[in-house]
């Protein structure tokens, strides 16, 4: 008789997945989960929330309850030691719990798969402790902590989002190099693809844009390390160069779960202002998936300003899945992404405002 194998995929524990309102790791870790299922392996995804909107088809899904008293006053307790590590000990046996949970109910785990910091405990317990032989899997999704090289010198294999984030993760942590591998960010195809020539004109009436000639787009949180004041600062340029064009703006303003204007989002909108480009700049707040893929149907062309080292931008592989072409700073796996066909890279810049 044929073993199904039976993997458990550990989301973050900052937003459910799938994510409701956009977060790169949290639609990764679903979406990597359905690939999964497809492929005729059991999934067990582990989130904070499963959401009722959502259709989870064959994937089991299992939840950790963080609003529960007892995980607030475990956090108050040891986020005065580390704020970002305060919720690891009640997830950590919560997690072990759940794993318990699965083998008894549906058989022997074969694989644990961890993308974040927070989860990555609860596996190395359960395999160590509890003496399983189950395979664990951790996933890196940006640059590791040096706090973090004893957890992965014992998990049995770590995957990088990128060659950069595989060579950064050796030299800093000495990871032997056998056991690191590289799986790139993926991207729904089949909803990502590119448009035919007739929408483009009706979705253009969707965001009152009918009459721009050409268009451009930033898609992503508005905070410091996306570059967004690079980007208006080039509009100026444009601007009175004579060029016409649009630059349309979308994601939330600063973080997905707690957006705010003040800090750097109202200083976008004070150099929008002072630089005089009102007229070719509009915002669009953050977008549902539908009208995302809307946005990237009637863009010209795509900008990632980047500063920081940016792991594996998914911004990039849906813009390119759509045909569309994209320029972009030559940060962190950004060069990895974009071939010669696919857009044009620039020599980053790091200086501030």
């Amino acid at each position: 008789m044929k073993m199904n194998l039976r993997i458990v995929e550990l989301c973050t524990d900052k937003l459910p997945c799938p994510p409701e309102r956009g977060g790169a790791i949290e639609t990764y870790v679903y979406g990597i989960s359905k690939a999964i299922v497809n492929s005729g392996a059991e999934v067990h995804l582990v989130t904070t929330r499963k959401r009722e909107d959502v259709n989870y088809g064959d994937i089991h899904v299992h939840t950790l309850d963080l609003t529960h008293p007892l995980s607030i006053r475990f956090y108050k307790v040891f986020s005065r030691i580390t704020r970002e590590g305060g919720n690891i000990p009640y997830l950590t046996a919560k997690l072990v719990k759940i794993f318990k949970a699965i083998e008894d109910l549906y058989g022997e785990i074969h694989v644990i798969h961890s993308h974040f910091y927070t989860t990555s405990f609860a596996p190395l317990f359960f395999k160590y402790f509890m003496g399983k032989d189950t395979v664990i899997v951790m996933h890196l999704h940006n640059e590791p902590r040096h706090n973090i090289k004893v957890l992965l010198d014992r998990y049995d294999a770590v995957l990088a989002v990128s060659k950069y984030i595989k060579h950064y993760t050796k030299s800093r942590l000495n990871i032997n190099e056998k056991k690191i591998a590289v799986i790139y960010n993926a991207v729904d195809t089949d909803f990502f693809k590119p448009c035919r020539p007739l929408e483009i004109e009706e979705k253009k009436k969707i965001f009152g844009v009918s009459e721009a000639p050409f268009i451009m787009t930033f898609i992503g949180r508005v905070v410091p390390e996306k570059g967004l004041h690079h980007l208006l600062l080039a509009s100026k340029i444009l601007a009175m160069k004579g060029y016409k064009f649009k630059l349309l703006i979308a994601g939330p303003l600063g973080r997905f779960d707690k957006e705010s204007l003040e800090g750097y989002p109202r200083l976008c909108f004070e150099l929008i202002n002072s630089l005089g480009i009102s007229e070719h700049v509009k915002y669009l707040g953050l977008l549902e998936e539908d009208l995302k893929r809307d946005l990237y149907c009637i863009s010209d062309l795509v900008v990632v300003p980047s500063i920081w080292e940016e792991p594996c931008p998914t911004v990039i592989l849906e813009a390119m899945a759509m045909g569309k072409p994209v320029v972009a700073y030559a940060s962190g796996g950004i060069p990895e992404l974009l071939p010669p066909f696919g857009g044009i890279l620039i020599s980053k810049k790091t200086e501030s405002i």
